[in-house]
């Protein structure tokens, strides 16, 4: 009876460490499958993060050339507004000196223009109202002596011009106020501008 209880407990015993032997190998086998798990959990984190910053580098690069872009077109557009605005003070600037010039000054420039601009026919020679009063008895007898061109005469009408002549012919008028000299140098003055602009934008 003790031989057969010993034998008994033996196979016991080997059963119980067949089992723990089992049981360890499962225990290690799930071990390193979690921690496999784990890893490729891991991995695939790292993966998308990378992916994430990368998609996020590229759309930031994008948003920045972008931005670059709209701001040389902002700035563009200001520096062209700012130079059109100086140009536009420089030649209202230019009419306010050429009406201040002293009358004496006015008055030979009157002449040149009208030794330059009148013509073989009769026309009336127009001044705004504070030349008229000035010295337009003079710029009257002148004419008719026969010192322009053509058959002139002064004009009982004045214009609303800061100063100059406009020349009214039968079928036309030749303006030679300040503000149209201004602006015809204004026109020619605003093409460069634009012309240097241009080239600057292709830059």
């Amino acid at each position: 009876m003790a031989e057969t209880n010993g034998g008994i407990n033996a196979i016991i015993e080997k059963i119980r460490e067949y089992a723990d032997t089992t049981a360890s190998g499962l225990i290690d086998d799930s071990t390193r499958k979690a921690e496999a798990a784990v890893a490729a959990a891991q991995e695939a984190v790292r993966s998308k993060e990378t992916q994430e910053l990368a998609a996020l580098e590229r759309s930031l690069a994008v948003e920045t050339a972008q931005a670059e872009t709209d701001y040389a077109a902002v700035y563009r557009d200001r520096n062209l507004a700012l130079k059109q605005e100086m140009l536009g003070k420089t030649y209202s600037r230019a009419v306010e000196l050429l009406a201040g010039l002293p009358s004496d000054k006015r008055l030979e420039l009157y002449r040149k223009w009208l030794k330059k601009y009148g013509e073989q026919s009769d026309y009336r020679v127009i001044l705004n109202q504070a030349d008229r009063d000035e010295f337009g008895d003079i710029l009257a007898d002148e004419m008719s002596r026969g010192l322009y061109p053509g058959h002139p005469s002064l004009s009982a009408y004045c214009a609303s011009i800061s100063g100059g002549i406009i020349l009214d012919f039968i079928d036309s008028k030749t303006d030679i106020s300040f503000e149209a000299v201004v602006a015809a140098e204004r026109g020619k003055g605003e093409g460069e501008l634009i012309r240097i602009l241009f080239a600057e934008g292709n830059n």
